[in-house]
């Protein structure tokens, strides 16, 4: 019984959520002040394009967190999971959003552990928008998840600031 791409997987997706000093979405978010958690950028929207104004923060983790519910339904589960079915928490604070992220990341991060074979990443699984795809493209598209929303996150966090990005002589956390 072959592990090897399941490990991988196993650090590509920790490495991706909080692992990495510089990417990783958990880590960006912590640099996030409360007082920025749930703000749009005066002056930013897309409404030119037809779309809703410039997401929060807030807004932002709580589509990430729906998703990595969604995706441990597809990739793991019995796939029955819809999205009008994933219930984010009631209150928008920072704990309560911070703790329903990290808890889709725990299933995720567990169903992904119970593999025993890396032949199990290739079974076919429903995607979110019904088509079959195996284990490890789902997989491939949590990782980039939450790495594209890591860099929004940033992008948001200087805009909130009135910053290019990282302070000056300052490393993220």
């Amino acid at each position: 019984m072959a592990r090897i791409a399941i490990d991988i997987f196993v650090r590509r997706m920790d490495a991706a959520y909080r692992g990495d000093p510089f990417h990783a979405l958990r880590r960006n978010v912590e640099s996030v002040r409360p007082d920025e958690w749930d703000v749009r950028p005066a002056g930013w929207t897309f409404e030119e394009f037809g779309t809703d104004p410039e997401l929060s923060i807030c807004d932002l983790i709580k589509h990430v967190a729906g998703a990595k519910f969604m995706y441990a339904n597809r990739a793991f589960g019995d796939a029955s999971l819809e999205w009008a079915d994933i219930q984010p928490p009631v209150a928008r604070d920072m704990e309560s959003m911070l703790a329903w992220l990290d808890e889709g990341h725990t299933i995720l991060a567990a169903g992904l552990a119970a593999l025993e074979d890396d032949a199990e990443l290739a079974a076919e699984r429903q995607a979110p928008w019904r088509l079959p795809l195996r284990r490890e493209q789902l997989l491939g598209i949590v990782i980039n998840h939450d790495l594209y929303h890591s860099g929004e996150i940033n992008r948001q966090r200087a805009l909130i600031r009135g910053t290019t990005g990282w302070e000056r002589g300052a490393a993220p956390a």
